[in-house]
């Protein structure tokens, strides 16, 4: 009997993960990935709007990888390399804004 459960429970888990839906998100205009590391700049994000948003760099596979909450009506400096790609997005990971390292330190708004 004990096996069984454990087997029933077992199948259950594999029905509900099978039947999960996907991770779905809007792609940024120039989301890709990031080149290897040249020089180091930064940037800052100036969030005006009246809600939470996620900063993300793009990895070198061009995977996203959470780095920043920017609070409703604050800023957040990035340390980054100059052609490093970055996206902010909401907080249900649809774009806002794609950010690309510059040679100079660069200052975004998000509204």
């Amino acid at each position: 009997m004990n096996r069984n459960l454990h087997l029933s429970c077992a199948l259950a888990s594999a029905v509900l993960l099978a039947a999960a839906p996907a991770l779905a998100y809007s792609v940024c205009p120039d989301e890709r990935a990031s080149p290897p590391e040249t020089e180091p700049t930064s940037f800052g994000v100036t969030n005006h709007s009246a809600a939470d948003i996620y900063l993300y760099w793009l990895d070198l596979e061009g995977q996203r990888r959470f780095q920043a909450t920017i609070y409703a009506g604050g800023y957040h400096s990035q340390q980054t390399y100059v052609g490093h790609v970055w996206v902010a997005t909401t907080v249900y990971e649809d774009c806002l804004a794609t950010f690309v390292g510059e040679l100079d330190h660069a200052e975004y708004d998000v509204f």
